[in-house]
């Protein structure tokens, strides 16, 4: 393919390509989802599969499946979808993983797109799977490949970590080609007794093997490439993955002759003999790493168990900031406080570094929810009722904006059906009602609904479909149907969904028809048992072209039309 300047995000597709990646499955979301979307460029030259699942959990298991059957695979997900797979993770890394499978995780420090400023490190590490992060998009390439050899011949799903500023680095690197072939043939099923089996009888003795592969991986991570110290100063840095990245801009024509920086990318098992040695090499050392003092926590550990006696700063003691993002700004403070003498050749400010932050789309003026949320506040009114609002995340945060301000309870994708019920249970007389986006009905809100059908409430259920996942790049969602990706995909239709439950209302209003969408919302709010409303109109974008591929037919119907 010749020299080319790629980001991080390509970086890691580049490397599953070149690990002959067959399957790629994820759920939308900020930062992984570039690199899902990326692959989605090769699915007709290379023969590769891409599916965006209804929820990370099913992309795991998809992606798995494909492992086991014979082929490399890759899961993407973000930091609090990692925390939906986790259950089936936690069986995967006690079984075999087959072909190969890396999961993708992009975490999001400072939660510029997230509900919650998670660090998903510790998650990922009490899953006891390797975990590596990537400095450079050139590494990325290399460490994805490495990741994908790690995963086969150590047969357990490995996590290659990445994050927003990750993604948005670029690099000039040289890229082979990749071979253009079709990578998913027909076979039988190769049997192998308890291979792919973890239960009681023998979950003990694989947790040891489990522990016993760690350990092989650790002794591999002692010479990784990843992991290299420059300079010989007494003052050390740790720099985990990509803030090796930023610390080097910071010391860009900066005196470095007291310093000695360890860059740590192989997050875990950690190459415990390397950091002994450094850190014996220095007099003090300050751990550079963003959001928990994960690496500061483990490290110390190892510190006592060596006997090491070198003074370790970084979160606890509040050299570093513990919360959000890592800024280049913050990097210069904490080296000033740290750093005898330190300043830097040039200044770094919160202004200058948040400019480059990525632009949230706001809601379009003709957003088909705003009507629903006027007509829901005048009835309110009307009524003399204070309805509660339960929100998913997405575009119902419009709820939230001006001039409704009616957003009372938001935690995560599919929570709000369940937290109504539990409102209605504690005994609340207002009016409570659930507002979920049409991706958060498949994703995790219609196993919601059925508890709530089965074991009966009092509740207003609003799905809001706008036939795409607006706010994680304008994905298409399972209600829709048509070519994509070169195989036709079928619609479900969440209007029968709805049909299968057992509820006292349910009724679709077109938002923009006034008349009858006031009367449904009107009788959703005054009826009493499980009423579910669907509130259908597709989203602007998707007629303005902001949503390459869809369109909306005549009836208003998003339709899938062409490879986006």
């Amino acid at each position: 393919m010749g020299r080319m300047q790629i980001s991080g995000d390509q970086a890691i597709a580049y490397g599953a390509l070149q690990s002959g990646v067959a399957v790629a499955t994820s759920y939308p979301g900020s930062p992984s989802s570039n690199t899902i979307e990326f692959l989605r460029g090769f699915v007709e030259s290379h023969g590769l599969y891409v599916e965006w699942s209804t929820n990370e959990k099913v992309a795991f298991e998809t992606a798995l499946g494909a492992s086991i059957g014979g082929v490399p695979a890759l899961m993407g997900c973000k930091g609090v979808g990692f925390n939906v797979a986790l259950d089936t993770v936690m069986v995967a890394n006690l079984t075999d993983a087959g072909a190969g499978l890396v999961i993708l995780l992009g975490d999001d420090p400072g939660a510029w797109a997230t509900q919650n400023d998670q660090d998903t490190r510790p998650i990922a590490w009490g899953s006891e799977l390797p975990m590596l992060e990537p400095a450079t998009p050139a590494e990325g390439i290399t460490m994805t490949r490495e990741a994908f050899r790690l995963s086969r011949e150590m047969q357990m799903p490995v996590i290659v970590r990445i994050t927003k500023t990750y993604g948005a680095l670029k690099e000039e690197v040289d890229l082979p080609e990749i071979p253009r072939s079709s990578l998913a043939r027909p076979h039988a099923f190769e049997r192998h007794p308890m291979r792919w089996i973890s239960v009681p009888g023998n979950a003990v003795q694989l947790h040891r093997r489990l522990h016993d592969r760690l350990e092989s991986i650790a002794e591999q991570f002692e010479s990784a490439d990843y992991n290299a110290v420059s300079g010989s100063g007494r003052i050390g840095i740790i720099a985990a993955g990509v803030i090796h990245t930023k610390l080097l801009d910071v010391l860009q024509d900066v005196d470095t002759t007291g310093l000695s920086i360890l860059k740590l990318s192989t997050l875990w098992p950690l190459p415990a003999g390397q950091i002994a040695g450094f850190l014996r090499s220095t007099e003090k050392t300050l751990i550079l790493e963003e959001n928990e003092p994960f690496l500061e926590t483990l490290i110390k550990s190892l510190v006592y168990d060596a006997k090491i006696t070198t003074p370790i700063s970084g979160k606890h003691d509040k050299t570093v900031s513990r919360e959000g993002e890592l800024f280049r700004w913050q990097i210069a403070e904490a080296l000033a406080g740290f750093v005898p003498g330190f300043k830097p050749a040039r200044g770094f400010s919160p202004e200058e570094e948040l400019k480059y932050l990525p632009s949230q789309a706001g809601l379009p003026e003709n957003c088909p929810y705003t009507p629903v949320f006027e007509i829901l506040r005048e009835l309110s009114g009307q009524f003399s009722l204070s309805p509660v609002y339960v929100v998913d995340p997405g575009c119902a945060i419009k709820i939230a904006t001006t001039p409704f301000e009616m957003l009372d309870v938001k935690y995560s994708m599919g929570s709000s059906i369940g937290i109504a019920s539990g409102l209605v249970l504690s005994g609340v007389t207002d009016p409570v009602i659930a507002v979920v986006g049409d991706s958060d009905f498949f994703h995790l809100g219609a196993n919601a609904l059925f508890n709530v059908a089965h074991q009966g409430s009092n509740l207003l259920v609003l799905i809001l479909d706008n036939a795409t996942t607006a706010l994680s790049g304008f994905q298409g969602t399972p209600n829709l149907g048509g070519i994509d990706l070169g195989r036709e995909t079928k619609p479900l239709s969440i209007d029968q969904i709805v049909d299968a439950c057992p509820v006292s209302l349910n009724e679709t209003i077109d938002p923009w028809d006034e008349p009858r969408a006031r009367r449904v919302l009107g009788q959703g709010l005054r009826q009493p048992g499980i009423r579910v409303i669907i509130a259908r109109s597709p989203c602007p974008y998707i007629e303005e072209g902001f949503c390459p591929g869809y369109q909306a037919d005549a009836a208003g119907t998003a339709v899938l039309t062409s490879n986006p």
